[in-house]
């Protein structure tokens, strides 16, 4: 992503992208007249994403009188205060900073950079990235805050069961026809603190996929529900970052299920007697996993008020399999939690 620079010069009216300039008009360039940088990432409801105490680094582009006059520096912890080379000074005229973490920009996850936006991001799932916008920024010799946001949806999926008389084991669990990979684009505004403004944005969302977020390796390694939720992506393949998209609702065309869903893999068994009562021999082929002795259980992403998830957000879903028979009703429910508790 060598060309990342386009994006943001772009933003801040520039053609020509060019290294940083010792020519550019700067204030005396006095220690007190250094730019210096404060980062802030918004607490989150799961201790999993990033906050401001375990962002390391960031990277920073910034342009005054729309010429580029940073260009993708990485910006250090360095204790309580953060640190750069070479260090910059305030120009006479306002600055606008563009930053994101953690550092993608020889990411193979990128195609390449276009106008205002990053192209074809390829996500893998395991990446809480950020990015944060301060436009309008003038000499002071305090911290440049750089208020970070979350530009995925944190997607999660707990598993119970709360009936004694079956025991359920779950092999693999997946989301159904997930779009991977999209471009990014940066808000033309600050990312303030308490503002509702600054918020970036994807689009050309393609390349849907099924995406395993719970896999056992043999069958000693198969999660046995109880009636306390268990994340299936805590502690296993830790992918829960998805890209924000809207959501299709879960249909069957006679041979497979479309739209967005969640699939569990699993086999349930009489508790008693300990004999397999799903899957069992009349279980449809489209219900069996292939090269598995699991049947499939479909749960739509979708409700009557969830169409889409959204960026910054994080949504749980929690799966209550009690019933054996899975031609019934299967207690069912999502909770939508904000990603960050603040902007």
């Amino acid at each position: 992503m060598k060309t990342l620079s386009v994006i943001l010069a772009s933003i801040a009216g520039a053609g020509i992208m060019c290294s940083c300039s010792d020519n550019e008009p700067v204030v005396e360039r006095g220690p007190e007249n250094a730019i210096s940088f404060g980062a802030l990432v918004p607490n989150a409801v799961r201790s999993a994403a990033t906050t401001t105490a375990t962002i390391n680094s960031f990277q920073v582009y910034a342009f005054t009188a729309g010429k580029p006059y940073m260009e993708n520096v990485t910006v250090s912890r360095n204790g309580a205060t953060w640190s750069y080379s070479p260090v910059m000074y305030w120009p006479e005229t306002p600055v606008n900073f563009y930053a994101y973490s953690p550092d993608i920009s020889d990411s193979p996850d990128v195609e390449s950079s276009g106008l205002n936006s990053i192209v074809n991001y390829d996500n893998q799932g395991s990446t809480d990235f950020l990015y944060a916008v301060n436009v309008g920024q003038v000499a002071k010799s305090t911290p440049v805050m750089m208020n970070f946001r979350h530009a995925m949806s944190k997607v999660n999926v707990r598993l119970s069961s709360s009936n004694a008389a079956i025991k359920v084991k779950v092999n693999h669990v997946s989301l159904l026809n997930v779009n991977h990979k999209g471009s990014f684009t940066f808000p033309s505004t600050s990312t303030a603190a308490g503002s509702q403004q600054g918020v970036g944005s994807w689009s050309n969302l393609n390349s849907p996929t099924d995406i395993l977020i719970f896999y056992a390796m043999s069958s000693e390694d198969a999660l046995t529900l109880t009636s306390t939720p268990a994340d299936v992506t805590e502690n296993n393949l830790n992918i829960d970052y998805m890209l924000p998209q809207p959501l299709a609702t879960v249909d069957f065309d006679g041979s497979e299920f479309t739209g967005n869903a969640v699939q569990v893999d699993c086999e349930i068994f009489d508790a008693s007697s300990g004999a397999k009562i799903w899957p069992r021999q009349d279980t449809p082929d489209y219900l069996l996993v292939p090269q598995s002795p699991s049947g499939k259980l479909i749960y739509p992403l979708t409700t009557s008020a969830l169409t889409e998830w959204k960026i910054g957000c994080s949504y749980i879903y929690n799966i209550k399999i009690d019933n054996p028979n899975v031609l019934k009703p299967i207690d069912f429910n999502v909770t939508v939690d904000e990603f960050k508790i603040d902007n």
